[in-house]
């Protein structure tokens, strides 16, 4: 029997090749689902299709899950009846909705012809929800417990709803119309004398989110008070089901992601890198760069309408790619920073001129610094330039280093008042206004110089 430790794909692929349904069996049930679903994800589709009939029920769903949308894609218009009724039965409902999001029309209703009345009716009001909200993420297994039950008569609930729910270490407290009134620790019920009540044990201090909240919000509170569960309600107050931990990684995941490309200027795309498609990649990347390379070009026009300074000084040429450089990474440096602010210590408009100030005390003790550098640079390294250009370089750089810290700290929370996402103003869009202005600064300051 092959060790799960010592599994290859190669070995893997032998064993749905020999037919080995008591091996294949016993890897589903002993290996991480993670795991298997990885060796999974690199088999074809009629050899995939095989291994879930073969797997135990109740491991089927969650190594589905574990699967990339492309893989789950064609393994759902592949499958029998009897498998999606397998996978609905035994899947946590969040999963299928989730997977049920990203999916054609023609998926959608083929895995609801095949769910039973309750399934399906569920499904449709999960599937109602936007998809960037707190209901989108919501699972409606729970433990839900009355106020007026009592230890004993709780614990025979959670015996029961504890079989299929997605987390049983808090149980959540309702009254007769559904409304949510607190939370209690399964601990405390399992320590407490049998006819103690319910509300006497629970807490009613409860951090809870609506259903139309964004799910930014959701990541937020489950950072700041630091949940396992979130209980997520209607306009009612009512209790209509509630997001794990582990679905709110999913989405810090993702909001990272999507925020890397768009730090980038790349427009986020779904699924993994090498399961995207060249045109997509092409989709993805062409807009920004057409943007950028027509905004640069205002770069160029400030270039020529310098023509005669450059003539009359051609030395001013060599410092052009440093300065360019400098003032973009200072800018990108200074964005990051507040984007950073934006997401983890929830910075807003209000505190722009606070992050202004703070900027400008950076700039200057960075300026200061690169300016006594860069002149002890030139004099040891180009001692043929004279030393009152050396002065107009430092000081062009002195100046682009607080333009481009203030632009740079600026940009991320005026795309706030414009509702851009911040992460969109970092990267290459600060470099190519930065760029502009630091030349700008340049040459109005070797115009001074020259006395033109």
């Amino acid at each position: 029997m092959v060790s799960v430790f010592d599994l290859t794909q190669e070995a893997f692929l032998d064993l749905i090749h020999q037919k080995d349904t008591e091996q294949l069996s016993y890897l589903a049930q002993e290996m991480q689902a993670v795991d298997f679903a990885e060796f999974l994800e690199d088999v074809g589709i009629v050899e995939s299709v095989y291994v879930f009939k073969v797997i135990p029920n109740d491991r089927m769903s969650i190594i589905f899950s574990y699967l990339s949308l492309d893989k789950q894609k064609i393994l759902m218009q592949t499958f029998s009846g009897g498998q999606i009724e397998n996978l609905l039965a035994h899947a946590q409902f969040d999963d299928i909705v989730d997977f049920l999001n990203e999916m054609p029309n023609d998926i959608v209703l083929r895995v609801l012809k095949h769910a039973t009345y309750e399934q399906r009716h569920e499904l449709n009001i999960l599937l109602s929800y936007h998809p960037d909200t707190a209901g989108a993420l919501l699972t409606t297994e729970y433990i839900e417990l009355l106020e007026d039950d009592t230890v004993k008569s709780a614990l025979a609930k959670v015996r029961v709803q504890g079989q299929s729910a997605a987390s049983i270490n808090t149980c959540f407290v309702v009254n007769n119309t559904n409304r949510l009134l607190g939370t209690v620790r399964l601990k405390e019920i399992m320590v407490s004398n049998e006819e103690v009540l319910i509300a006497d044990l629970m807490e009613t201090d409860v951090v809870s989110v609506n259903t139309k909240d964004d799910q930014e919000e959701v990541v937020q509170a489950f950072v700041r008070y630091d949940l396992a569960t979130i209980p997520v309600v209607n306009d009612q107050y009512n209790l209509v089901g509630i997001i794990t931990a582990d679905d709110a990684l999913d989405v810090i995941k993702e909001e990272a992601t999507e925020d890397i490309l768009r730090m980038a200027s790349v427009v986020p795309v779904e699924g993994s890198y090498l399961n995207t498609s060249v045109f997509n990649m092409f989709k993805s990347r062409i807009p920004w760069l057409l943007v950028l390379m027509i905004s640069a070009s205002f770069t160029g026009h400030i270039i020529s309408k310098n023509e005669t300074l450059l003539l009359i000084l051609p030395t001013l040429y060599s410092f052009i790619p440093m300065l360019m450089d400098t003032a973009g990474n200072a800018g990108s440096q200074a964005s990051a920073m507040v984007i950073r602010g934006i997401v983890v210590d929830d910075l807003n408009i209000k505190d722009y001129f606070k992050v202004l100030f703070k900027e400008m005390q950076s700039s200057l003790l960075t300026g200061f610094v690169l300016f006594a550098v860069n002149t002890l640079r030139i004099a040891i390294f180009m001692p043929s330039v004279a030393w009152q250009m050396a002065l107009v370089v430092s000081f062009t750089v002195y100046a682009t280093i607080i333009l481009a810290n203030l632009v740079g700290g600026s940009l991320p929370l005026l795309a706030l008042v414009f509702k851009v996402d911040p992460a969109s103003m970092s990267g290459p869009v600060v470099t190519t206004v930065v760029d502009a202005l630091a030349l700008i600064v340049y040459f109005a300051v070797a115009a001074m110089y020259l006395g033109i």
